[in-house]
């Protein structure tokens, strides 16, 4: 019975303890959440069965977590199968860490180690080896206050994680003993990483020095794929383009008022590629007027091309005239054709530029935006999806006025992918997103919730505009300046144009020096101390911690 109630409060504690959720709840997973599943665990006898047992906990906790898998509107009933694919396979990730765990409690604090470095080192591969699978590192339970998440500035998210891992352990060692040495080893590495945090925003706070906020304008369109783009069957949905463009329009001049600096607008924000001359110059001057000022001066090859007698320009002759309207630079996500390649891409256009700057998205999605294995081309195809991108190559920093590495969608989830843009000098994160193909779900404040973990990693600030999502502006310690409150839960999207006054103050961080190598070398080390896990259970309780 104790061990029924155990696994069901901690699955509870950990499953929904994450900061968008519950920032209080997420500080409890981090440093007792496992601990309680940790000692339900010690009551099972057996290496198979305590591995059946830790991996269907976990597997339960994925199933929570990723619920926003789950979502067969755009991307069909397969979907389903991906769904528990992948929380089965984390659940038995998870399962391997109970085989080096003594038969009883205390656990040695060089054990501890090895199992924490262990599972750090397994989060870690889940980006290049595992599954390719970036969400939801156990290090994130520690961020749901700015305060608990500075440590990543040092260690990044995977330190987080260790850090939790360790910290469980030890709770464990408390609750089991209850010394004044085990209460001294909890107690210690459970508030180092917050008087750091406390110590580390006092500290750059002191340093930000008075001036002039960057104005941002983040556009917030709203519109699912199949009010972007046409659907077979759902046409009645299709959002016309001109129509796309006149809302645009409207949602920028309710900011017409203030200087504005930079416009951003969200992956994929308008239909056709960025180049593609496909709107009739003469019904665009007779939809938009002169809010776009004026649009001859731009007519020339590449951004528009005349056909029997008519002009007919493209979507960077547009952005490009927008640009040079509100005198602000402007970044834009849209499909780019080169050749026989077709990118999602970012583009930044400058006021009065003569060249256009475009990013390519090196991390593209499986079955989505690339295809992994030939045969399942049918499979894909049965859902609409029949050209896919090419990956992009190489991080890229803008020539504006300040230097801004883009990247788009699920690229923030990549902390190296992040800092990489950092290291050639960037200035600040503009992420574009389209998290409209899993609708009202939990996926949009949990990529929120990675975003803002690269800022404080890196010392950068964070801006997102997104299709359907969370548009907001981080600063550079991950507290929110402004967002959209969307209510997902009443299905309700807000759309517009969110006004940022910006702070880019921007620090050099230990991160962004060493990213995960420290991390994983510390991690390598103490894999050397879950060699005696077979020694006698006895000498366990000759140590506290």
């Amino acid at each position: 019975m104790i061990t029924a109630i155990l696994f069901i409060i901690s699955f509870a504690i950990v499953a929904w303890g994450q900061p968008h959720i519950s920032p209080l709840l997420s500080v409890l997973a981090s440093c007792l959440g496992f601990a309680l599943f940790w000692i339900s665990l010690f009551r099972i006898q057996g290496k198979k069965n305590r591995f059946i047992y830790a991996a269907l906990w976990f597997f339960a906790v994925q199933l929570v977590q990723l619920s926003w898998l789950a979502s067969p509107t755009y991307q069909g009933t397969y979907i389903y199968f991906v769904y528990l694919a992948l929380s089965l396979w984390l659940g038995v990730q998870f399962g391997v860490l109970p085989l080096f765990l003594p038969k009883k409690a205390p656990v040695r604090f060089r054990r501890i180690l090895g199992i924490a470095s262990l599972w750090t080192l397994m989060e870690w591969g889940r980006l290049f080896i595992l599954c390719g699978f970036a969400w939801n590192p156990v290090g994130l339970s520690m961020t749901g206050f700015s305060i608990g998440g500075q440590f990543a500035s040092i260690v990044g998210v995977f330190g987080l994680s260790f850090l939790v891992m360790v910290v469980n352990f030890l709770a464990v060692n408390l609750v089991t003993t209850r010394t004044k040495k085990a209460l001294s080893a909890f107690g210690g590495f459970l508030i180092f990483p917050y008087l750091f945090g406390a110590a580390h925003i006092e500290y750059h706070d002191s340093q930000q020095k008075q001036k002039e906020p960057y104005h941002v304008a983040l556009i917030q369109t709203a519109l699912l794929p199949d009010q972007k783009q046409p659907y077979s069957g759902k046409e009645e949905k299709y959002v016309h383009p001109f129509l796309q463009w006149h809302h645009i329009i409207s949602y920028i001049k309710e900011h017409h008022t203030k200087d504005l600096d930079l416009i951003v607008l969200p992956e994929y924000a308008l239909p056709f590629s960025s180049h593609a001359t496909v709107y009739p110059l003469t019904q665009i001057k007779q939809i938009l007027g002169n809010e776009l000022g004026d649009l001859d001066q731009l007519l020339e090859d590449p951004l528009a091309e005349i056909r029997g007698g008519e002009w007919f320009v493209s979507n960077a002759l547009l952005i490009q005239a927008l640009a040079n309207h509100y005198g602000a630079e402007v970044v834009i996500g849209l499909d780019a054709e080169d050749g026989d390649k077709n990118y999602n891409a970012a583009f930044h256009f400058i006021p009065e530029g003569n060249e256009i700057f475009r990013y390519e998205k090196r991390v593209l999605l499986p079955l989505a935006e690339y295809l992994p294995f030939s045969f399942l081309k049918p499979l894909v195809a049965r859902y609409g999806i029949l050209n896919f991108f090419s990956h992009g190559k190489e991080a890229k920093i803008t020539n504006g006025k300040h230097p801004i590495s883009l990247s788009v969608c699920y690229e923030e989830c990549f902390p190296h992918i992040m800092r990489n843009g950092r290291q050639k000098g960037a200035e600040l994160f503009v992420n574009v997103t389209n998290d409209g193909w899993y609708p009202f779900s939990r996926l949009p404040e949990q990529h929120f919730i990675h975003g803002r973990v690269r800022a404080i990693e890196n010392g950068v600030p964070l801006l997102r505009a997104c299709n359907t999502g969370i548009t907001a502006g981080v600063d550079s310690l991950g507290r929110t300046v402004a967002r959209f409150e969307n209510n997902e839960g009443k299905f309700e999207l807000e759309r517009g144009a969110l006004y940022v006054p910006l702070d880019l103050y921007a620090f050099s961080t230990l991160y962004t020096f060493w990213g995960d190598a420290l991390i994983l070398i510390l991690s390598l080390g103490c894999l050397v101390f879950l060699r005696d896990w077979k020694e006698n259970p006895l000498a366990e309780k000759r140590s506290l911690t």
